[in-house]
């Protein structure tokens, strides 16, 4: 049970991410107005082009300029401003619940990941958008919120937000994928926080690409502890699994070099996946501020 008094977004945090910005890269569709592109035309105050009048047409959009100076009747049209639809989407499996050689809760993956959706729900619901939660481990679990807007909702989604990691349970990050593809509706962001240590090739990102061709924005964080980076012991040492694997005994500085290739295989293999699927990828340390990784991901987006 998610214990009522934890907050995954302080008031910091929170002051931090309203400073910044998202405006989808790709069309959305919503119910109401807002800051980001539609694919259907409608009145608005941003205008996108000229056609020819056609009979049927609303006399009101005809321009009684583009007339004087062409002589030719043609129709305004606009591109209509919709709500933003975003699906946050949170790993609770075992290797999640890890702070470290130190076991620093400050640091552990879980709550990084959780005020960094935290802190973008609040930034998207700040600016009048819907956004929606999910939890995954070998699959979807059944709390899931669908995307809304009202102060009521951003408070149960903080609340499920605060929920731990489940101990021992494994990662099928493809299964859960692709079961977020099979319930999001219409196009909108997507936004996955994960550790995805159970990445084994990038075709287990092929559910993403699914959501990208749907129209679907996708943004992947790759949530990882600076010790599962820079490894910073010695000696000899027992690593324990965290979800079900076996206790390996080793001495660190015969395992450094594999480790550390392993570890670049694994980051290029995430990285290079998501860029195959068109998701933007975002490293991020859960020793840097969360909106840092906030404020990555907005700006790959508007660069791209």
């Amino acid at each position: 049970m998610a214990d009522p008094s934890a907050r995954p977004l302080d008031a910091e945090v929170a002051r931090r991410a309203a400073a910044l910005s998202f405006r989808a890269r790709r069309a959305v569709e919503g119910v109401l107005t807002g800051l980001h592109r539609s694919p259907h035309r409608g009145a608005s105050v941003v205008f996108v082009e000229h056609r020819e009048y056609r009979p049927g047409d609303d006399p009101r959009l005809l321009d009684w300029r583009a007339f004087a100076r062409s002589d030719r009747h043609v129709i305004k049209r606009f591109e209509q401003e919709t709500q933003l639809r975003a699906t946050l989407l949170l790993d609770r499996s075992g290797s999640m619940a890890w702070g470290g050689f130190s076991d620093d809760d400050a640091t552990r993956k879980d709550a990084y990941a959780a005020t960094l959706l935290a802190a973008f729900a609040y930034l998207l619901v700040r600016q009048g958008d819907a956004v929606g939660y999910g939890a995954f481990d070998v699959a979807l679990h059944d709390d899931a919120l669908p995307p809304a807007s009202k102060p009521a909702h951003f408070e149960a989604l903080l609340s499920r937000l605060a929920a731990p990691a489940r101990p021992e349970t494994a990662t099928d990050l493809p299964a859960a994928l692709r079961a977020a593809a099979e319930r999001a509706g219409r196009r909108g962001v997507v936004v996955v926080a994960s550790d995805l240590l159970g990445v084994r090739s990038g075709a287990d990102f092929a559910p993403l690409a699914q959501l990208v061709a749907r129209g679907h924005e996708v943004i992947v964080f790759h949530v990882l502890h600076p010790d599962e980076l820079d490894l910073p012991i010695d000696g000899a040492a027992r690593f324990v699994g965290l979800e079900g694997e076996p206790e390996l005994e080793a001495d660190v500085e015969a395992v450094r070099e594999a480790y550390a290739r392993e570890l670049r295989e694994l980051l290029a293999r995430c990285s290079e996946g998501c860029a195959t699927a068109g998701a933007r990828y975002v490293l991020a340390r859960t020793d840097a501020p969360a909106e840092h990784a906030l404020a990555h991901a907005i700006r790959r987006g508007r660069a791209r």
